[in-house]
């Protein structure tokens, strides 16, 4: 077997080398495959079948589980997602796109076009189905599904569900060959083939038709292939047989055991092959090995290969059953590349080629890394290693062959020229030839002038110039005045048009003056300036470090007319050199790979690995080839060639999918239908949309972007997972827009998905009418209260206003009224206390009647003030009630004492009727109540003409007085009634007050006090029949002590008397008063001295001894209350009686506190100073 195995290498080298000629004529093809595997998201390296479906997405069966993979993430179903198999032998994707899934214990499996749910046919379930193995299947353009088991036929499966089993019948050619089926496809003309253990048949419609078994080779059939014209290649045991569409079969196409199986034709023509040493490429008949590099293995492999698909962008997938799945980019052929092979020796010599440069012949030199001198044919691919170890140990940088065809190498501190005429070598060094020695530096750079001087550029350390025999003509340091900066930074050299020295740094472009033998700054050009090259047209390309200029030639200098940056696609990355194509294409190098950039699309493409370049570190320019305009580049994996032609961006439109929509909510996660139409509900939030675009090749530059309308303004991009996340929505219809963009820069054409989020309830239509309806009544409900609150509020600062007017109008008229008491109460003490006195003469009876009247009136009168003064200290709330014991009997007594004789004067009866549950002694104000009895009797007498005047006395349950007063009177109308008790009315009014006189307060005082003592007065009667009124006072029945003391009532006693004549201080400013005080006084036999003022007084006390003092409160200078604080603090203990017209309650507590032994108010008679006399002074009289 190894002698064999032997064999057939050297067949098959042969076969290679007979191919040579042809598959490397013109630029060389390298193809570079990228191996996939359970490291980059496979559930497993074992495929066993590869499929695509009418989205772009890539199927893949494997031993672990269905894959699908769409450039960039891999989706796995296994038994957890549902797949009740995880061994998956083929798939197949049928016109509707529908995913087919033969299993090896589950039968068969349909995953529907939702990719949602599996629907199984298998033993259980499907009549006529025999096994669960299926290692086969595919479905014919009638919509009918084929399968084939390991041991039991082949099926076909209608649409509704029933399979048709076929076997193989023996003696019958037309059956099945074996019921082991391998392999069942259908060719581009629709005939169904059938692979088994024992041959291929062709299904007619009718029954199956068997290709001759000696055609084959071998029975055994294990894969078959069919190309677009129907060529079907059959893989047996005994290696590839074809079959061609007029039905020849050939069974040795490629030779006895050199090719196990035709894989693919791709649609560029080559065939790709399963050869046993990997895989094999068939161009026009020229066959080559494709090497296989595996990272997992580190090393070199040898795939057993399953199967091979070409996808919709080109791209090649080769399946393995051991070393995962394996990928061939579209654009492969776009680049060759020339590695370092160490077990090649005709293979480059410099792993990492630093430098190129061009020789008169067509052909081109390389040195790098390696230290060699390369010569290298791009015609054939031949590399001739002319020199080695050419640095001694250090590293190639550059390499120029000049106008005499001699080869100039340089490195660090060294020069070499070689002659390949001669072949000989000059060396230039520190230990050769110090005195001439390079700059002791790494040369960037090499070029030769238009008069044949060599210029070697360093960074740093300066440009040296050599003519064509190697001696030094020039040496420009830095900072030496020869126009070359101190801090100086070459990045590169270049030659202008005139063939002029450029030198290019971070201090813009210099330029050599022949002339002035120094360097000058050319004009107009930008400080970062990288790399330049001219243009046919004789414009300028310059590289920058951020940008891509055009510059054309002024009298002044060079004008900027194009730039590319950052926001036209150019990517950020420092360029390491520049050149142009034919079609005026700008190629640049650098660190990301190569750079294309197209003046006209203003649009900028990057070139790297996934584009089949074997690095995208390019340290070196890019350099032309003459004559053709090829262009090479070295990386540190080898030596890249590419006709710029043919390395140009694809113009077809990528492919965008929606990868699903989903929505989360509080019952969880939930998938969207991608075509959209859906609708949201308010709540449901985290709205998550996912696209993808199906290229495969280089998928992590794709750019996403979304554009919600209604929701973004713009635009917005997303990163190559292609995914949006919209966490809330506003009710509303929504539109969103999605575009990819590939690496080519090409943008997909955008899809549309519409849908609505619905609004909340309190947000629907009819929600929203009501609420509006709501809000109207709201609104008219707060206008309403507003105004009601601004009505309210108006009447209640109107009311507060009228109130502080009412009570700034009661307090002015207290104050009046208080001011007129006092002020009438002066001169009544004059008009009572004269009359009192002029009675007291000898009169005759005209005399006294006129006494009498003056008497009369003034009494009158001071009722008058007195009712006022009262009704003001009622409406002002300081009327002060006195609550003290006192005998009801008795109060009553004194009352008709006083007015039974004022009855009988008018000839009318008076009738007293007491009960007799009448209480000994009740709690209450006994003047008040005196005062309300005496008006209602006054009245009752005044209004009654003839009859009676009756006073009944009773007890209020439980505890109180009841007095009842009614006559024989006019009576009342219920309407005099209503307006009996309002102030200054009377029951006919104006006639009333003409005929009986009274001023209309009396009952309304009594009302208010019987209200203040918490009762009331109530009023019956009609017209012609009298009236009755009523008081009810809830007065508190008490134990009665001592007899209570009532001021006594005029009239109603025998005036007390002191107990002899007293010396008495009248203390008064008023002469009238004095003079009727006086002579009531002496008229009861007292002395009497008066003093018209305080210091009068004091002086009078200091003088005289007295018995008591009267003191009027309000005297001029110190009034009387501060005279007695005098008098008591100079020791004086007797008696002190305060006299005064003041009618406020106050009064007399503060009258009391200033020492006062008893309180008059003014007017005062004869009896009221007798009585007070006879109070304060009975025993302390001083005999005259």
């Amino acid at each position: 077997m190894q002698g064999r195995g032997k064999g057939l290498w050297a067949a098959l080298w042969l076969l290679l080398a007979m191919a040579t000629p042809a598959a490397v004529a013109g630029l060389p093809e390298t193809p570079r495959l990228r191996q996939l595997t359970v490291a980059d998201g496979l559930p497993s390296n074992r495929i066993n079948d590869i499929a695509e479906d009418h989205h772009g997405y890539l199927w893949i069966a494997t031993s672990d589980g269905l894959a699908r993979f769409d450039g960039l993430d891999y989706q796995v179903w296994r038994i957890e997602q549902g797949l009740r198999d995880n061994f998956v032998w083929s798939i197949h994707v049928d016109a509707r796109n529908r995913v087919w899934v033969a299993t090896r214990m589950a039968g068969l499996a349909l995953l529907d076009e939702a990719r949602q749910e599996f629907r199984y046919f298998d033993t259980g379930n499907t009549p006529g189905m025999a096994s669960n193995d299926i290692w086969t299947v595919t479905s014919t353009a009638n919509g009918d599904v084929w399968f084939g088991t390991a041991d039991h036929g082949l099926y076909r499966l209608d649409g509704a569900g029933r399979a048709v089993r076929f076997m193989p019948v023996a003696g019958d050619p037309r059956s099945v060959p074996h019921q082991s089926v391998s392999k069942v496809l259908v060719a581009p003309d629709g005939t169904l083939w059938v692979g088994t253990k024992a041959g291929v048949a062709r299904w007619t419609g009718r029954g199956f038709v068997r290709l001759a078994e000696a055609s084959l080779g071998s029975s055994r059939v294990n894969a078959m292939t069919v190309e677009p014209d129907g060529t079907l290649w059959v893989g047996t045991s005994q290696g590839v047989a074809v079959r061609h569409p007029d039905g020849r079969v050939d069974s040795r196409p490629y030779g006895r055991d050199q090719v196990l199986h035709v894989l693919h034709r791709d649609r560029d023509g080559s065939r790709w092959l399963d050869i046993p040493q990997g895989l094999g490429r068939d161009n026009d008949g020229a066959l080559s090995v494709v090497p296989l590099y595996s990272l997992s293995s580190r090393g070199s492999v040898r795939p057993p290969w399953v199967k091979t698909y070409e996808d919709h962008e080109g791209g090649l997938w080769f399946a393995s059953s051991s070393n995962g799945m394996w990928y061939l980019s579209p654009n492969w052929r776009q680049f060759s590349v020339l590695p370092r092979r160490l077990e090649d020796p005709a293979s480059l010599a410099n792993a990492s080629v630093l430098g190129v440069a061009p020789s008169r012949d067509g052909h081109m030199w390389l040195v790098g890394t390696g230290g060699v001198l390369d010569w290298f044919d791009p015609e054939t691919g031949r590399v001739e290693h002319v020199l080695t170890d050419v640095g001694k140990g250090l590293i190639l940088g550059s390499v120029l062959e000049a106008g005499d065809g001699r080869v100039w190498v340089s490195y660090f501190a060294g020069l070499v020229r070689y002659d390949p005429e001669t072949r000989t070598l000059q060396r230039w060094d520190g230990a050769s030839s110090p005195a001439v020695a390079p700059l002791a530096s790494e040369p960037i750079a090499m070029v030769e002038d238009g008069e044949g001087t060599l210029w070697i550029a360093t960074e740093a350390a300066g440009v040296q110039a050599r003519d064509a025999q190697g001696r030094v003509v020039h040496t420009l340091l830095p900072g030496d005045g020869q126009g070359l900066p101190a801090d100086v930074q070459l990045v590169s050299l270049a030659l202008d048009p005139d063939r002029r020295p450029w030198l290019l740094g971070r201090h813009g472009v210099l330029a050599w003056n022949a002339g002035g033998k120094r360097l000058e700054r050319v004009a107009g050009m930008p400080a970062d300036t990288r790399h330049v090259a001219w243009a046919a047209d004789g414009q300028l390309w310059v590289a920058r470090n951020d940008a891509v200029e055009r510059y054309r030639k002024t009298a002044g200098g060079y004008e900027r007319t194009w730039r590319l940056d950052a926001r036209g696609g150019l990517p950020q990355v420092v360029t390491n050199g520049i050149t142009l194509d034919a079609a005026g294409i700008v190629w640049l190098t650098s660190m990301r790979g190569i750079i294309r950039v197209d003046p006209q699309a203003r649009s900028a493409r990057v070139f790297g690995v996934a584009d089949g370049l074997p690095s995208q570190e390019f340290s070196s320019p890019p350099v032309p080839r003459p004559g053709d305009g090829r262009i090479m580049a070295g990386t540190p994996e080898g030596l890249v060639l590419f006709d710029p032609a043919v390395v140009r961006p694809s113009t077809l439109p990528p492919r965008l999918v929606l990868e699903g929509i989903d929505v989360r909510n509080d019952a969880g996660l939930h998938r969207l239908p991608s075509q959209g139409g859906f609708g949201l509900a308010h709540d449901d939030r985290d709205l998550r949309v996912a696209a993808r675009l199906l290229s495969f090749n280089n998928a992590q530059t794709h750019v996403y972007r979304f554009r919600l309308r209604g929701y973004d303004r713009d635009w917005v991009e997303v990163d190559m997972r292609g995914e949006r996340v919209f966490s809330s929505l506003e009710p509303g219809e929504y539109e969103l827009e999605m575009q990819a963009r590939n690496a080519d820069n090409l943008w997909s054409p955008v899809q549309r998905i519409a849908f609505g989020v619905a609004p909340p309830w309190w947000r629907t239509p009819a929600a929203l009418a009501g609420g509006l309806g709501l809000a109207g009544l709201l609104l008219w409900w707060i206008a309403a209260a507003y105004r009601g609150r601004v009505r309210r509020r108006h009447e209640w600062q109107l009311a507060r206003q009228e109130r502080e007017l009412a009570q700034q109008a009661s307090l002015a008229k207290t104050r009046f009224l208080a001011t007129l008491g006092h002020e009438v109460r002066t001169p009544m003490t004059g008009v009572l206390g004269m009359s009192e006195l002029l009675l007291g003469t000898a009169l005759d009876p005209q005399q006294r009647g006129y006494a009498d009247a003056i008497r009369r009136a003034g009494e009158r009168l001071l009722r008058l003030v007195n009712d006022a003064l009262d009704l003001a200290r009622i409406e002002s709330g300081k009327l002060a009630l006195d609550p003290q014991p006192f005998d009801p009997r008795a109060l009553v007594d004194e009352t008709v004492a006083l007015m039974a004789p004022l009855a009988r004067q008018k000839g009318l009866a008076f009738n007293l009727r007491v009960a007799a549950d009448l209480p000994a002694a009740l709690l209450g104000d006994a003047n008040r109540i005196a005062q309300i009895l005496t008006n209602l009797l006054a009245n009752a007498i005044k209004f009654t003409e003839r009859g009676s005047v009756t006073l009944g006395v009773g007890m209020l349950s439980p505890s109180g007085l009841v007095l009842e007063v009614w006559d024989t009177g006019p009576g009342l109308s219920e309407e005099q009634a209503a307006r009996l008790f309002r102030r200054f009315e009377q029951a006919d009014g104006a006639r009333t007050a003409a005929r009986y006189g009274g001023s209309g307060l009396g009952l309304a005082i009594c009302q208010e006090l019987a209200a203040e003592m918490g009762g009331r007065i109530s009023v019956s009667g009609a017209l012609g029949e009298g009236a009755r009124f009523t008081v009810e006072l809830p007065l508190q029945t008490v134990v009665l002590t001592a007899a209570a003391s009532l001021d006594p009532l005029p009239g109603a006693a025998a005036l007390p008397a002191a107990s002899g004549a007293l010396h008495i201080l009248l203390v008064e400013d008023d002469a009238t008063v004095a003079e009727v005080m006086t002579g009531l006084l002496q008229a009861q036999g007292h002395r009497v001295l008066h003093a018209p003022h305080a210091l009068a007084a004091l002086t009078a006390t200091l003088a005289h001894a007295f018995d008591v003092a009267l003191l009027d409160l309000d005297l001029p200078g110190m009034d009387g209350l501060s005279l007695a604080h005098q008098l008591r603090e100079q020791g004086f203990g007797l008696p002190l009686v305060a006299v005064t017209a003041r009618s406020d309650e106050a009064a007399v507590a503060q009258a009391m506190e200033a020492g006062f032994s008893r309180f008059l108010r003014k007017p005062v008679t004869g009896a009221m100073l007798a009585t007070v006399l006879a109070e304060v002074a009975p025993r302390s009289a001083v005999v005259a």
